[in-house]
């Protein structure tokens, strides 16, 4: 049996979304969506469609957004349409809020550390009962990592040392992102936390760019901790069917990588009862 080809999984993929699925479509019935209807939505006749289908005629990356919103197309899907018509796939494949799958919360809410959920530009999607717990900003609506943990609010009093070991990876995984083309909402954050002169005055002075401080030990005042912070490990992690996403979780520092305190600060690291 052949592999097929774009186009002919371009039919498939019209054949696999109802009629219902598509706005204004719904009392024409439940039926499969033609290159008829597919026209009309993009707003060019039936012959220029069946040529784009074909790939007799190059898509452009605004009707490959098009296609890929009418089709509900994943993200792996829309990536390989990219490729095929000879444009740079984006960046940012996911929506800001996708929606997250149940098997993926049910895992998050078995860990027994603290885990979060966040969004390409860091809104944070969801998190577990000990997340909840260690960091209650994180439940607010519309939280997000860069803005709760950036600015002054009740995130960044919970960051032992923030200029040091807290805004320093953060500043850089926002540069990162935000410099990938397109990425006008990240941009959008990078102005609104150097409105604060302690962020703006650090972010003039970094250069450093990454996609995430994976297992940095960084301090953290957390709920009856206090005076004395918790060491913790700050993991990152990114479900292979979702690109975009990254589960974030704080784990206890116990290995011989925890840093060195001082005697009066000495301790065990996050507990995990």
């Amino acid at each position: 049996m052949s592999t097929p080809d774009v186009p002919d999984l371009l039919r498939r993929w019209r054949a696999r979304r109802s009629l219902s699925d598509v706005p204004g479509q719904g009392a024409e019935g439940d039926g499969p969506i033609t290159q008829t209807v597919m026209a009309a939505q993009l707003g060019v006749s039936e012959r220029h469609y069946r040529r784009l289908e074909s790939g007799q005629r190059p898509m452009s990356s605004d009707t490959i957004a098009c296609i890929g919103s009418l089709l509900g197309l994943h993200p792996d899907e829309m990536r390989a349409l990219y490729q095929w018509s000879g444009r740079p796939v984006p960046p940012l494949l996911s929506p800001a809020a996708p929606e997250l799958p149940a098997d993926l919360l049910e895992h998050i809410d078995r860990l027994p550390v603290g885990a979060l959920c966040e969004a390409p530009d860091f809104t944070i999607l969801a998190y577990n009962a000990r997340a909840a717990r260690n960091w209650p900003w994180c439940t607010r609506a519309g939280a997000n990592i860069m803005t709760d943990l950036l600015l002054p609010g009740e995130g960044r009093d919970q960051c032992a040392q923030w200029e040091e070991h807290w805004a320093p990876p953060l500043l850089a995984q926002l540069r990162q992102a935000s410099l990938s083309d397109g990425n006008t909402g990240l941009r959008a954050i990078v102005d609104q936390v150097c409105m604060d002169p302690d962020v703006r005055e650090l972010w003039l002075r970094t250069a450093e760019v990454r996609r995430h401080a994976y297992g940095t030990v960084r301090p953290m005042y957390l709920p009856g901790w206090t005076p004395r912070p918790a060491w913790i490990s700050v993991m990152g992690w990114q479900p292979l069917h979702l690109p975009g996403v990254k589960v974030v979780t704080g784990d206890p520092a116990r290995s011989s990588r925890e840093p060195k305190l001082p005697a009066g600060l000495r301790g065990g690291g996050l507990g995990r009862s």
